[in-house]
């Protein structure tokens, strides 16, 4: 299928966009990464392990036993990105929804959850205008490539707690999600409306099981260790009957480890910092080397601020910094990302053991770039989480 899986990202390469949809990036590979994080792990580094209190995030299993009541979280976020490629440059924007959590605990020691969130984004779109000969005459035509789709990650997890410093997870589930890619021609010039338009329409399906296991460990009453380790098995790409020029694929999904520390600096100030790891060369031989992945780091982290008030509410501040790299390869270079991040928290309800209703908002301004092959892109982003817990 290496030629099917090329052909969108060859389309954009070769024109200059007129136009754009989510990011040009998405188009090279399987796509591009995404953080299966609510709003206040984006604030804190985007990585979403090792933060002290309750964390929904399905980075780590283990970090699940944070959690004394059942419950639910979930996150929307909204970005706009411009994007400046070859010297002409686009707006676009998109809408997503990174995680739902659903979160029970069965007696004292073991609580289960059951998530769904992002894995790999595979949506973009790009049109171009220009000429094509038809006979003696130069005739307006406009082609869009456009790409629908994504990988989310779905998963049963459960954590043990050996005692209130420590804490193992395990995690099982499937990545799964459709991919539909669209190439178009219509022709502008309104002498030649009754050639009519054209269009060649690819889909597929996608599934690939995964494991993880993780720990949280509280050495101390103010710092806090925690690490994960997923593997993945191969990804079946199985084209639809309909899309006869689809071909099918099998990939090698990455081992990831994960790892992250938080120390408390002030009574009301803690700081965290992760990273995470992601073995994505071992799929570089299903794809041309032009866009063979790599392998991958990202790290992040920031400072939580919980001295602010609104009323009688806790109404915690948050800072942090991303960086990462992007493993599928642009005209043989590697994207980076980086992100700064400002969050807000509200306690709506709150116990000794943390709150029951909280509402996280984070504002993210970032870049993104493959500046040997002339791409880049600047964005906005915005995520709101809502979590509601009951005894």
């Amino acid at each position: 299928m290496r030629p099917a899986l090329s052909l969108a990202a060859l389309a954009v390469l070769s024109f200059a966009p007129a136009a754009g949809a989510q990011s040009i990036l998405a188009s090279s590979g399987l796509g591009v990464p995404l953080a299966p994080v609510d709003a206040r792990a984006h604030a804190l580094g985007g990585i979403g392990i090792g933060l002290f209190g309750p964390n929904p995030s399905l980075a780590n299993p283990a970090e699940l036993a944070g959690f004394p009541y059942r419950g639910v979280a979930a996150s929307v976020q909204s970005s706009a990105r411009s994007i400046d490629f070859g010297g002409q440059s686009a707006d676009a924007g998109a809408n997503r929804f990174p995680l739902v959590s659903v979160i029970y605990p069965v007696g004292a020691r073991t609580v289960l959850g059951i998530g769904y969130g992002g894995f790999l984004d595979q949506s973009w779109a790009v049109a171009t205008d220009g000429f094509e000969v038809i006979g003696s005459d130069s005739v307006a035509v406009r082609d869009i490539v456009e790409s629908n789709g994504g990988l989310a990650q779905f998963q049963f997890g459960a954590s043990y707690s050996f005692s209130p410093a420590l804490a193992v997870g395990v995690a099982a589930g499937v990545y799964t999600g459709g991919l539909t890619r669209l190439v178009s021609r219509s022709f502008t010039d309104s002498d030649f409306n009754e050639i009519g338009d054209f269009e060649q329409r690819f889909q597929w399906s996608q599934r690939a099981p995964f494991v993880s296991a993780g720990f949280r460990w509280d050495p101390g009453s103010i710092f806090r260790l925690a690490g994960s380790v997923t593997w993945a098995g191969t990804l079946d790409v199985e084209a639809d009957d309909r899309s006869a020029a689809a071909q099918n694929l099998s990939v090698d999904l990455p081992l990831q480890v994960a790892f992250g520390a938080s120390a408390a600096l002030t009574p009301q100030l803690t700081g965290n910092i992760a990273a995470r790891w992601a073995g994505w060369s071992r799929a570089a031989d299903g794809f041309d080397p032009a866009v063979a992945p790599d392998d991958t780091w990202e790290i992040g982290g920031g400072i939580e601020w919980g001295g602010a008030t609104l009323g009688s509410r806790p109404l915690p501040i948050r800072l942090g910094y991303q960086r990462r790299q992007y493993p599928f390869r642009v005209r043989g270079e590697l994207p980076t990302e980086w992100a700064a991040s400002l969050g807000l928290g509200l306690h709506l309800a709150r116990t000794e053991y943390g709150p029951l209703a909280s509402v996280d908002a984070t504002l993210d301004r970032g870049g993104r770039e493959a500046a040997g092959a002339g791409i880049a892109e600047d964005f906005w982003r915005f995520t709101v989480s809502l979590s509601l817990f009951g005894r």
